[in-house]
């Protein structure tokens, strides 16, 4: 742990100062002898300083979401919480927000932890209701239709007012929200106001290790 915290020390030093990312993380990565998996969360972990802060300004609270219209990018949040529930590690990054280490996201299997998924989501939105909250998901991942279809399911049973579906342009569906929610870098730096929803559950409900290599 000491040497990946140097290492991301060292890589925050570079990134800040505008050196490419890839490049940045194969010369770090090379000089601390890295392995792949590390090098992933690494760079998972590490956000130039500039960009972090922004994205910690756009963050809200769990409150916030009570009768507000929330967007929630599907694979994004629910890999996350399917690491979590498997015990796989999940990282802390420089921006506050949660990350799966190994960038699993949409090739991740979530069936066999979907009932575990929505009774998470379920605990959360009865504490904290919006007023809609749409689940969108890429249309040409494997298996997208009926992950949508199942929560569609899972939202009248609640009830709770919303809409999950699978689209070609999610990510545009997802960014029409009036609270995002999502660990995504390129969907951060385009959201107005974001939510961690993932990292809440992680920390207040499964209290799941992270890995913390920034202060």
């Amino acid at each position: 742990m000491k040497a990946l915290r140097e290492a991301a020390r060292d890589l925050a030093y570079l990134l800040d100062r505008g050196y490419p990312e890839r490049a940045s993380l194969k010369l770090i990565g090379d000089r601390f002898g890295l392995t792949a998996e590390e090098r992933e969360l690494l760079i998972r972990a590490t956000v130039p300083r500039q960009k972090a802060l922004l994205r910690r300004q756009k963050k809200v609270r769990a409150r916030e979401l009570r009768g507000a219209r929330v967007s929630v990018d599907g694979f994004n949040v629910l890999a996350t919480l399917t690491h979590a529930l498997r015990g796989y590690p999940l990282v802390l990054a420089r921006d506050g927000f949660i990350r799966d280490a190994v960038r699993a996201g949409k090739n991740l299997r979530l069936e066999p932890e979907l009932p575990s998924l929505l009774g998470l989501l379920e605990k959360f939105f009865r504490r904290f209701r919006p007023a809609h909250v749409g689940f969108y998901f890429d249309a040409p991942v494997s298996g997208s239709g009926k992950l949508a279809a199942r929560i569609r399911i899972w939202l009248k049973e609640l009830p709770l007012p919303g809409e999950a579906l699978a689209l070609r342009d999610a990510e545009r569906r997802v960014l029409s929200g009036e609270i995002v929610c999502t660990a995504d870098g390129p969907l951060l730096e385009r959201a107005d106001k974001v939510f961690d929803l993932a990292g809440f559950i992680v920390r207040r409900y499964l209290r799941s290790p992270l890995f913390k290599l920034f202060s």
